[in-house]
């Protein structure tokens, strides 16, 4: 079976597993019949495989709780917490936290990251990262995802409205939500050439914000 790994960092604990492509009918099998139905709607065969080797980890860790959504759409599970899910082409996350909200993402390192860089880097991002090398690029576009999933609004710039900076050398960056423009303290695990990135605090608000 698909081994498991986990990372505990403050109150967030992260559970990373390998997808197995042989396991497909494994994974299917542990979804419950909402979840079915929406596997039914995904048509390409590896996003199939990877939202049902996700909702399998997540059944294998905590039964048959659903996934539900407070009022501001954040996911969480009955007593276990906010949770936020990730997969990559080997590999799936899930992310818990009973303290605050929490985003994660996992990106193998690309150089397709290079060849975008100029959509989602802003010029301070680019003395902080390498804008030729792959692993920092892969690295900021991680980071922005993780920060896009902890916001409330959607079809936000990530140029623009997600930025990413370093204080005191600690990762920080900062998003745009309906009530203002918010701060989290970030954090990059590099696992076998995977970066799996994910906020360690609750954030705090930096100033209000309106159209």
């Amino acid at each position: 079976m698909s081994t498991i790994s986990i990372i505990n960092l403050n109150a967030v604990s992260i559970y990373l597993m390998e997808i197995d492509f042989s396991y497909f009918e494994t994974y299917k099998s542990s979804l419950n019949d909402l979840e079915y139905s929406r596997l039914d709607t995904i048509k390409h065969p590896e996003k199939k495989l990877e939202f049902a080797a996700s909702r399998y980890l997540k059944h294998h860790l905590f039964g048959e709780a659903n996934i539900e959504y407070d009022s501001t759409g954040a996911p969480e599970i009955q007593d276990v917490g906010y949770i936020s899910l990730s997969h990559c082409n080997s590999h799936v996350v899930l992310a818990t936290c009973k303290e605050h909200l929490i985003g994660v993402d996992i990106e193998e390192i690309r150089e397709k990251a290079i060849l975008l860089a100029s959509k989602f880097t802003t010029q301070n991002e680019a003395i902080i990262f390498d804008i030729h090398n792959e692993k920092d690029m892969s690295t900021l576009w991680s980071l922005k995802e993780c920060l896009y999933k902890l916001s409330d609004r959607k079809k936000l710039i990530f140029k623009k409205d997600i930025l990413v900076y370093k204080r005191e050398n600690r990762l920080f960056g900062s998003i745009k939500k309906t009530s203002g423009v918010y701060e989290y303290e970030l954090h990059v695990e590099n696992y076998q050439n995977i970066l799996i990135t994910f906020n360690l605090g609750k954030g705090k608000l930096l100033h209000e914000y309106s159209e």
